[in-house]
């Protein structure tokens, strides 16, 4: 992929000259300090070592004509290398319906979390935890000491400890194709990738014969407010190892719904999403449907021009699972708030103060907390 990006940057810095054509360059960076409670949560950071870290971003837009486009995302920090989030062509008004096209590596069009991904759009932080936190549901199972695959052992294990699938998968990123557009008050999306929302993120290969759909829709009733909803589905699992059953990992799927909101009137602005998921999963007992429903809420009042508060609430709620005769769930829920102030020093440098704390609703370390300072410089 990082090959592929660099080939596709070359070629946007070779084009010929023409009236037309021109390239936009912006970027973030952010250096940050950071330091969480010394505990086992997986929602410690670096095991509540101090540490300072940061994020840099590169954004380019080469317009060919006035109705194409490639776009790019690169993204480098101080853990990993650089990534190409976004790297897709753009074909904007190809019909007379006024249609828009885009292939390559883009985030999905499910939920509204849009450009607060990033440092300088982001309220606080991190992500919310429907983004960030790993689930007990692993997207393949591996085989005991007695080569045998139990998946009801693998979640069992993975319980509380972060190690599995997220319910969205950070920004969300995956190749496909998408086709997108307006029409008065309503937007509207579906996009085809080789992956599902909670199997996105940064990789490329597909994991198996399936593709997953997403299609959105979303209406601005009145300015100011934004509601949308979307629906995704598709096979989620690796074909990594023989699973209980005679199916094969494509009739396991994956079916996501999920609501958003954006509101913003006078110096207040409000965001919020609520997601539902329904896991298909083969235990050697018998499939079994795997429920989680996952939300947030953060809101950003400003105080003064250059001083902003934000806070953010956000969750996940488990359900059940049968295991060994016993209904229990298959993971701990969870609850977590953020909060902070932000202060913009000038018109591209934003400092930040935030404080996030977490608890985890069952196991021997349910509490954690994580204490950030942050300055993002815009170009």
């Amino acid at each position: 992929m990082k090959r592929t990006g660099i080939i596709a940057l070359f070629c946007m810095a070779a084009l010929p000259p023409a009236t037309s054509a021109q390239v936009i360059l912006s970027g973030q960076m952010a250096a940050q300090f950071y330091k969480s409670a010394i505990t086992t949560s997986p929602r410690a950071v670096n095991s509540g070592r101090p540490s300072f870290g940061w994020d840099t971003r590169l954004f380019i837009e080469g317009g060919v004509t006035d109705h194409v486009s490639a776009l790019a995302n690169i993204r480098a920090t101080n853990t990993d290398a650089i990534t190409f989030d976004y790297l897709a062509i753009r074909l904007t008004d190809v019909t007379p319906l006024g249609l828009n096209f885009q292939a390559g590596k883009f985030d999905l069009p499910f939920g509204n979390l849009g450009e607060r991904r990033f440092p300088r759009k982001n309220l606080l932080f991190g992500l919310p935890s429907i983004y960030e936190y790993r689930m007990a549901l692993p997207d393949h199972f591996s085989p005991g000491p007695d080569n045998q695959v139990i998946p009801e052992r693998d979640i069992v294990t993975n319980v509380g400890q972060g190690r599995g699938m997220r319910l969205l998968d950070l920004g969300m990123y995956h190749p496909g194709a998408m086709v997108f557009g307006s029409a008065g008050m309503l937007d509207y999306a579906f996009a085809v990738t080789t992956g599902t929302v909670s199997t996105s993120s940064y990789s490329s290969d597909n994991y198996n014969s399936d593709l997953g759909k997403v299609a959105r829709l979303a209406v601005t009733p009145v300015t100011g407010l934004t509601i949308g909803g979307a629906y995704a589905w598709g096979a989620y699992m690796q074909a990594a190892y023989p699973i209980p059953g005679s199916e094969n990992v494509n009739s396991y799927t994956e079916r996501a719904a999920e609501v958003d909101l954006e509101f913003s009137r006078g110096h207040a602005v409000l965001y919020g999403e609520a997601v539902y998921s329904i896991f298909d999963v083969p235990l050697t007992t018998g499939d079994q449907n795997l429920k989680v429903l996952g939300y947030y809420v953060e809101g950003k009042y400003t105080i003064v021009p250059r001083l902003y508060a934000a806070l953010r609430a956000s969750g996940l709620g488990f359900g059940t699972v049968l295991v060994g005769g016993i209904q229990r769930r298959w993971d701990y829920n969870l609850v977590e708030w953020e909060g902070g102030l932000g202060y913009f020093v000038d018109r591209d440098v934003l400092l930040k103060a935030v404080r996030r704390e977490t608890r985890i609703l069952g196991g021997s370390g349910p509490k954690d907390n994580l204490t950030v300072l942050q300055l993002v410089v815009s170009y």
